[in-house]
């Protein structure tokens, strides 16, 4: 199954795709400045989702907006340590 949702933002550069799913990450905005933000909310979506055996990403076009989304199994996780087959 997959999720997916998406907005009309500014977009999110190539460099900080992955970035943004890091721990304490923000992303420097075109003005110079950074988001007020912990860094916390994507990456405790990515800790839920990889805990259910799925796969969390981003697409993005600079100034058209991001979609963010998720695949989950539909039969649940794989056995422990083995990823599910989406």
């Amino acid at each position: 199954m997959r999720v997916t949702v998406k907005d009309t933002g500014p977009g999110i550069a190539p460099e900080y795709r992955q970035k943004i799913f890091d721990k304490f990450a923000q992303v420097e905005l075109r003005d110079g400045h950074q988001r007020n933000s912990t860094g916390l909310g994507l990456t405790f979506c990515k800790l839920a989702v990889e805990a259910h055996g799925g796969r969390i990403g981003v697409d993005s076009v600079e100034g058209e907006g991001s979609s963010f989304w998720f695949e989950l199994p539909i039969n649940g996780p794989g056995p422990r340590g083995v990823p599910a087959s989406t």
